[in-house]
């Protein structure tokens, strides 16, 4: 499967004090999953790569665009929609359409036409030749999370309904998150409490890393060609799930014009801003992911507000000032500049 990773190109490293003993076993395991990788360490010697896999690829079969029998393909193929199970999909669905109402719309799923004609979706990663404004108002006539309803068709299942066959739903800026929490589930029901989850840079992390302490995680410096491993910060957490969307990197040109991966659901084209990367910290990473692309679309000020007036999510934001200088802000409302 190849989720497209467009969304999600910053990369957060995670880090353990080198200089201290590791007197306690953690496993390490990775892969690939969702069009990225997945790296996850816990304490103990079980290995439990096979079932995290298993359960990974459920995930896969039911939100990935990119396999034509998953039940996300189904629904887009449809006429009409399509009768789901109250599992995956439906819960996807549900934590969506709750950033769609918290960002007044911004947050939308239902952009997957337009994902897909700025070539950045399932029909192919390729830019535009010129851009068709005409083309574009079409489309946006089909985005909108209102065009969605549910009833119900037994107690374990829903239709999940369209008023139109052309609309079409992407949920790659939360499924991530979704595997995060559910491989965090998973090492839980073990009776596992200190690990950590990493999916293409979306992280949930519990407990201690084997240093004792908490874990760290750092957040590139968001610079089209800085290396992987030049950081602008580090953040220590437990108990918190952390998603990082940015656009630094996933543009491309057209006549003179960049146009990023991050589409502006209700005007059609991508957004670019002066906001350069967005980190959110939240007790679950659907959430994080799916605010933290929000976030991206709505802007820096939008940003800053939602931030500041809810309580349990935290958020890190990193976008040049009038003087384009790379400022960082976080909930503390410290600045400071990111080149020091």
């Amino acid at each position: 499967m190849r989720f497209n990773i467009l969304f999600f190109l910053l990369l957060l490293l995670v880090f353990s004090c080198k200089n201290e003993p590791k007197t306690i076993n953690y496993t390490s395991i990775h892969g690939n999953t969702m069009g990225t990788t997945y790296h996850i360490t816990y304490k103990g010697k079980v290995n439990l790569k096979k079932e995290i896999e298993l359960e990974l690829n459920r995930i896969n079969n039911e939100l990935s665009t990119y396999i034509p029998t998953s039940t996300i393909s189904r629904f887009n193929q449809s006429d009409s929609g399509l009768v789901i199970d109250k599992k995956y999909l439906y819960n996807n669905i549900l934590k969506a359409r709750k950033i769609y109402d918290l960002s007044d719309g911004y947050y939308d799923p239902t952009v997957m036409p337009l994902v897909n004609y700025w070539g950045f979706g399932y029909k192919g990663h390729k830019k535009i030749s010129k851009v068709d404004s005409n083309k574009i108002d079409s489309i946006v006539k089909y985005v909108g999370f209102d065009k969605i309803t549910q009833e119900k068709h037994s107690e374990d299942s829903v239709f999940l309904k369209k008023n139109n066959k052309n609309v079409q739903i992407d949920l790659s800026s939360i499924a991530k998150g979704f595997g995060v929490d559910k491989i965090a589930e998973l090492i839980q029901s073990k009776g596992i409490i200190d690990y950590l989850v990493e999916i293409g840079g979306e992280i949930y992390c519990s407990g201690v890393s084997s240093s004792g302490k908490k874990w760290v995680l750092g957040i590139n410096t968001p610079k089209e060609n800085a290396p992987t491993t030049e950081l602008i910060l580090k953040k220590s957490l437990t108990d918190k799930a952390m998603a990082t969307s940015g656009n630094y990197r996933n543009f491309y040109n057209v006549d003179g014009h960049e146009y990023s991966h991050t589409i502006n659901p209700k005007t059609g084209f991508p957004e670019r801003s002066n906001l350069l990367s967005v980190s959110i910290i939240t007790s679950d990473c659907m959430t994080a992911d799916a605010l933290a692309t929000a976030c991206m679309v709505s802007g820096y000020d939008w940003s800053k507000n939602i931030l500041e007036k809810t309580d349990s999510i935290e958020g890190i934001l990193i976008y040049l000032n009038n003087d384009k200088k790379m400022k960082v802000w976080q909930e503390s409302k410290d600045e400071y500049d990111g080149d020091k």
